[in-house]
C-alpha cells in the first residue's frame, strides 16, 4: 500500500512539474541541453530545453558530429532503462542526514551489488508525517564506464549520464558523473600548471613593489626608533655646549682672579716688618687675615690704600699684649679683580 502512495505521490509531483516547465519553454524560457541516446548503428539526439523536447533526430555515428555542433547546451549521455535499478524509500527524517549510510545497507539488500560498485542519486518526493519518501537510482559504475568508453569514441564529450525516468526522455531522473579520467586529471595539470605559472609571473611583477613597501616599512619604523634618539642626542649636544661655555667662563674667571700666592705676596708687600699674619683664609672674593703689628690700625689703613684690596674692616675689636708691646688683629678685606 505504501509503494502505491509512493508512486502516486511521484506521478503527481511529475505532473505538477511538468506544467511548471512547459509554461516557462512556452514562454521561451528553460535550460538547454542536449540529450544523447547512444545506439549500436544509429544515434538518437534531443534538443531539449526545460523538460520538453523542441527537436529530435537519429543519425548515423559517422554523420552525427556537424548536426551537434548546430546543437545548444551540455551534453547528456542517456543510461538505457535495463543498465541502472529504480525503487522507493521512506527514511525517519531524523535520518536525513545519514542519507548515505542507509543507502549502502538498503542497496546491497534489494540488489546484487556492493555499495562501492555501484554509484547512486536520489530525489526527496515529499514527506509523510515522521518520514521522508526518497526515489533512489542506482547504476553499476561498470555500466557508467562503458557508457562512457562508447560516447568518447563517438567524439562526445558528455558533461553528465542521466537516466531515463519517464516515457519523456526530457524528463530524465537520475544524474551520475564518472571519476576523473586521467585526461580530465592532465587537464586539471594543465590548468593547475597555467595558474601556477600565472602566479609565479604576476608576483614577479609585483615583488619588487611589495619590497619597496616593505623596505619603506622597515625605514619608518626605524626611523621612528632612531628619531627619540636622535633628539637626545641633539639635546645632549646642545647641553654640552652650554656647559662649554660655562666651563670657559670659569677659566676665565679663574685666570682674572689673583691665585693665593699672588695675594699674599701682595700683603707681605705692602705691610711693614713690624705686622706679620698668623691665620689666613680665602672665601670667594673676601680674605679674613689674623695675626699681630705693633700698630694695628696702621695695617687697617695700608689694606685700604693699595690696588688690590678695598673696605677693610675689623671683625673684632684690637686687643692689646702689654708683655709683647704688640696688638692682635681680626679683619676682612675685599679683593678686587
Amino acid at each position: 500500500m505504501s509503494d502505491i502512495k509512493l508512486y502516486l505521490r511521484s506521478w503527481f509531483e511529475g505532473i505538477r512539474t511538468g506544467l511548471q516547465s512547459n509554461l516557462a519553454v512556452s514562454l521561451g524560457f528553460g535550460n538547454e541541453f542536449v540529450l544523447v541516446n547512444l545506439g549500436e548503428v544509429v544515434v538518437e539526439l534531443f534538443q531539449c530545453r526545460g523538460k520538453r523536447i523542441i527537436w529530435s533526430g537519429k543519425l548515423d555515428q559517422n554523420n552525427f558530429s556537424s548536426k551537434l555542433d548546430k546543437l545548444k547546451g551540455d551534453q547528456f549521455i542517456l543510461i538505457p532503462k535495463e543498465d541502472f535499478v529504480t525503487f522507493h524509500l521512506s527514511i525517519p527524517k531524523v535520518a536525513e542526514h545519514s542519507i548515505e549510510q542507509l543507502l549502502e545497507s538498503e542497496i546491497e539488500r534489494r540488489t546484487a551489488f556492493h555499495y562501492d560498485e555501484v554509484k547512486t542519486d536520489h530525489f526527496v518526493l515529499g514527506s509523510e508525517g515522521t518520514h521522508v519518501n526518497l526515489l533512489v537510482y542506482v547504476v553499476p559504475k561498470k555500466k557508467l564506464t562503458a557508457i562512457c568508453e562508447t560516447a568518447t569514441k563517438a567524439g562526445l564529450k558528455p558533461q553528465r549520464f542521466v537516466a531515463q525516468n519517464t516515457d519523456n526522455l526530457a524528463e530524465y531522473g537520475g544524474t551520475f558523473m564518472l571519476e576523473s579520467s586521467a585526461s580530465d586529471k592532465q587537464s586539471r595539470l594543465r590548468i593547475l600548471a597555467a595558474m601556477l605559472i600565472l602566479t609565479l609571473f604576476v608576483t614577479a611583477l609585483v615583488s619588487p613593489f611589495i619590497e619597496r613597501h616593505w623596505s619603506y616599512g622597515k625605514l619608518l619604523a626605524e626611523n621612528k626608533r632612531i628619531t627619540p634618539l636622535s633628539e637626545d642626542i641633539h639635546r645632549r649636544k646642545q647641553n654640552f655646549h652650554l656647559y662649554e661655555e660655562q666651563v670657559k667662563t670659569i677659566n676665565e674667571f679663574s685666570r682674572q682672579q689673583p691665585t693665593v700666592v699672588a695675594i699674599l705676596d701682595e700683603v707681605s708687600k705692602i705691610l711693614p716688618d713690624t705686622a706679620w699674619i698668623r691665620r689666613f683664609h680665602l672665601k670667594d672674593n673676601e680674605l679674613v687675615l689674623q695675626g699681630f703689628a705693633s700698630n694695628a690700625s696702621d695695617v687697617v689703613a695700608i689694606l685700604g690704600s693699595s690696588e688690590m684690596f678695598e673696605s677693610p674692616s675689623l671683625r673684632s675689636p684690637i686687643t692689646r699684649e702689654p708683655e709683647k708691646e704688640i696688638e692682635r688683629f681680626n679683619l676682612v678685606v675685599r679683593i678686587r679683580f
